[in-house]
């Protein structure tokens, strides 16, 4: 007799062996604080917003001094002069441009975080994908343990001449496709291994990787209208535009201050030689003031107005992305938790019930192999799709943290 039994373990085996032999066991907190740690892109994201605060610090910095000699000489008479030339910060332009670069660096912070909101969103995605892949092999790997299980009941059966040939082949049909479900379920999970692999260290083994927690969504969906004020409040892409807008408001503002004029000083020694008369010293200086005749900033201020104009169309447009996409998610996750609830009480649960009466039935005589089997099947479909409901609800609440700007970390 073969032994199904084996054959049970050894699918199983397959399935489970390289993730329990490395063991990275990892929660949905411990997997967002690894990338916090390790991926490259988040560096990446805090080098970008510290080089955009050097940039605002450089604009608002004064202009170095210049220092120039000059060494005259004609005939007799030899002069130097030693002077030290500096531009007046007397259009307050500098504070202006400085407080638009500020902002600028905020608005960049601000992009830097909405990036890092997206990123965790895609992990905690792949993370509910791999869990619902070792919901499927665990199901499957189950099922193909007691459908093995039956089978050799049946071979018993007909090797004593109590059974038929019919029933052991049906069964041994409906065995087979299982296990061609349970390979698919491990192929499934090997490519979420890989997918929730690539947002940690590079190199990281996706084998070895095993997704700890509960599959159906337990978080709280509060109320819309609540959600949508969050929402515009917290999301910090919407932030960042309004962070923007202001700064264009300071660009104009010190693109206005080239209407007046500019001045700058000079200052020195001077040391006179003659050949007769000896030596003499004294100082220089120079007062200049720029004429702003052809350059009075218009142009950078028409830059001012429409950039600040086009932040602010964008940022319209966002708020009613916001508030659709925010709509959306909060509907997708009240309905689908509603909608596993009832499934669960409405056809899981009748479902096992029915296959455990088929069963009995069957182990009497009174139902046939068919019958049975599609109770089974019926219980397993059941079952499947029970686990699904429970990811979309899943995925569905993280679409909603995403929407709304939320964090979910440790």
């Amino acid at each position: 007799m073969r032994g199904w039994r084996l054959i049970v373990l050894a699918a199983g085996c397959w399935g489970l062996a390289v993730p329990a032999a490395i063991g990275q066991t990892l929660t949905e907190e411990q997997a967002l604080e690894r990338m916090s740690l390790e991926h490259p892109q988040l560096r990446a994201l805090g080098f970008t917003v510290r080089e955009r605060a050097a940039a605002a610090r450089e604009r608002s910095l004064l202009s170095n001094p210049a220092v120039s000699y000059t060494r005259e000489e004609a005939g007799i008479f030899v002069d130097n002069f030693l002077v030290i030339s500096q531009d007046l910060p007397v259009r307050g332009r500098l504070g202006l441009l400085g407080e638009a670069a500020g902002r600028a660096a905020a608005a960049a912070e601000s992009r830097a975080t909405a990036s890092r909101l997206a990123l965790e969103a895609r992990l905690r995605l792949a993370f509910t994908d791999l869990l619902l892949a070792q919901e499927r092999t665990r199901v499957l790997d189950d099922d193909l343990s007691e459908l093995g299980g039956l089978v050799d009941v049946l071979r018993a059966r007909e090797d004593e001449g109590e059974g038929s040939l019919f029933d052991r082949l049906r069964a041994e049909r409906e065995v087979a496709e299982i296990e061609a479900d349970l390979r698919a379920a491990v192929i499934d999970r090997r490519v979420a291994q890989a997918r929730l692999a690539a947002f940690l260290a590079p190199g990281t083994e996706p084998s070895g990787l095993t997704a700890a927690g509960d599959l159906a969504e337990r978080a709280a969906v509060t109320g819309l209208e609540g959600l949508v004020m969050q929402a515009l409040a917290e999301r910090p892409d919407y932030r960042a535009l309004a962070q923007s807008a202001t700064q264009w408001t300071f660009e104009r503002r010190a693109a206005e201050r080239l209407r007046l004029p500019g001045a700058s000083v000079s200052a020195g020694l001077k040391r006179a030689r003659s050949a007769p008369l000896g030596h003499d010293s004294g100082y220089a200086v120079t007062a200049t003031m720029s004429l702003p005749l052809f350059n009075r900033g218009q142009a950078q201020v028409a830059r001012a107005e429409a950039a600040r104009a086009r932040t602010d169309a964008e940022r319209e447009v966002l708020r009613g992305r916001i508030e659709s996409e925010v709509r959306a998610a909060h509907a997708a996750a009240a309905g689908y938790r509603e909608l596993a609830e009832r499934y669960r009480l409405e056809s899981v649960d009748p479902a096992a019930e029915l296959a455990e009466i088929a069963a009995t039935a069957h182990d009497e005589g009174e139902f046939t192999i068919l019958e049975r089997l599609d109770a089974h099947r019926v219980m397993l479909s059941a079952r499947l799709r029970l686990l699904e409901l429970h990811a979309a609800a899943r995925r569905a609440v993280i679409e909603l943290d995403r929407a709304v700007g939320r964090r979910r970390t440790p």
